[in-house]
This record gives C-alpha cells, structure tokens and sequence, in this order.
C-alpha cells in the first residue's frame, strides 16, 4: 500500500516538474516577444500650416497722363478713322492734357493735329501729314535730333528755335520759334510745334507760351507709331 501511494506521489512530482518547466519555457518566449516587437511610433506635435501671407494691397489706379498720349477712346477713335497711321508721344510733361484735336480727310494733304497745353499756358502741338511738307525757314538756334522713331540715319533732323534768321519774317513773326523739322514716319511726317505757330494757326482765346527746348527734346524722343489694339483709356478732355 505505501508503495503503490509512493509511486503515485513520484508520477505526480514529475508531472508538476514537467508543468514547471513548460510555463518557465513560456514565459521566456513571452519576455522575448515583448523585447523583439516594434517600439509603437511616438506621438508627434501635429504639424500646423503657417498662414497664408496676405496678398499686397492693389495697386492705385493709373492716373491721367497714364493713358494713351492723354486721348480718350473716342478721341483716338476721331483720328484712326482717317485711316492714318497714329503717331503719339509717350513721354509728356506733367499737368498737360489734350485741349483740341483737329483732323483733316484728303489724299494729299489729309492730316490731324493734337494740342497740349497746361494750366500756365505753355502749349505743344503734334502734327501729323500724308505730304505737302517743306524746308522751314531758319532760325537763329539749330539742334540736331536722331530721334529712336527716325529710321533713316542719313535723314537730317533738328530743332528748331529762336526768331526767325530772315529778317522780313521776324518782323512779320517776331515771336520766338520753337518747331522741328517735318520727320518722315510710316506714312507720312509728324513734327512738334510750338507757341508761334499755335497761337499765328489755331488762334487760341488765351495765347500760348513755349515749352522748354529741353521738354519739347524728350517729347520728340518718345515719339512713336501706335498699333492698332491700342484705343486709349478715357483720358477726361
């Protein structure tokens, strides 16, 4: 009897070292699982979109000498129906504005003529003609001129300035000259006059003084032909 009990406490030894030994060996795979498995990814700060720079403020309207030679549509509209080329300057003086446009329908001698004045009554005047141009007399002052719209480099072009050399025409005009030579351009010649002209052709109300022969340069430098997708942009008279 002891023995057999004997026995059986042996068998169920062994069996509780067997058990043993198993949940050490699962334990050490379970420890060794923990240890060998991916770190979870850390939390990170969320990442915030800086905001948006703020547009630039719009920029100002142009202002009136901004527009095409000072013309409004209609007026340029007035001068393209002669079917001429339109020849403006791009550089004016400020405080001037366009005060008369005068165009002329004729094969020969059909033409326009814009007028510059500002609020001291200096004026310019632009003319442009399909022909019938001359030498013009001389006066005592000459500059020479090679403006960029002057495609003809053996072309003699200039200023002219001063009363006149004659002396019958400086009785007859002694107010001082300020006048270019006509300029050969697409289609015909354009020339800047001043006030003598103005004032003996037009016959303003109020008469007209001379621009500097500084300004009246820088206008006849920024002469150009004015293609015609170009209408002007509502210049007030």
């Amino acid at each position: 009897m002891r023995s057999r009990i004997f026995s059986s406490l042996t068998v169920v030894s062994r069996q509780l070292q067997w058990l043993g030994i198993a949940l050490a060996s699962f334990g050490l795979v379970g420890i060794s699982a923990c240890q060998n498995a991916p770190n979870p990814p850390e939390a990170t700060e969320s990442s915030t979109t800086a905001p948006a720079e703020s547009l630039p403020p719009a920029p100002p309207p142009p202002p009136d000498t901004a527009f095409l030679a000072l013309l409004s549509p209609t007026q340029t509209a007035q001068i393209r129906v002669l079917g001429l080329p339109l020849v403006l300057p791009t550089a004016i003086p400020d405080e001037f504005g366009v005060v008369q446009i005068e165009t002329q329908s004729d094969e020969r001698f059909g033409g326009y003529q814009i007028l510059y004045r500002d609020g001291s009554d200096r004026c310019f005047l632009i003319e442009y003609t399909v022909g019938g141009v001359g030498d013009l007399p001389a006066t005592e002052n000459r500059l020479p001129l090679n403006p960029p719209i002057l495609a003809d480099d053996t072309v003699e072009y200039g200023l002219n300035s001063g009363p006149y050399v004659d002396t019958s025409l400086r009785e007859q005009f002694p107010e001082p000259s300020l006048i270019s030579d006509w300029l050969p351009v697409e289609g015909g010649f354009v020339r800047l006059a001043g006030a003598a002209l103005i004032n003996n052709s037009l016959v303003p109300a109020v008469p007209c003084t001379n621009l500097a022969v500084e300004e009246a340069v820088a206008i006849i430098d920024s002469l150009a032909v004015i293609s015609e997708d170009i209408q002007g942009d509502g210049a007030v008279e």
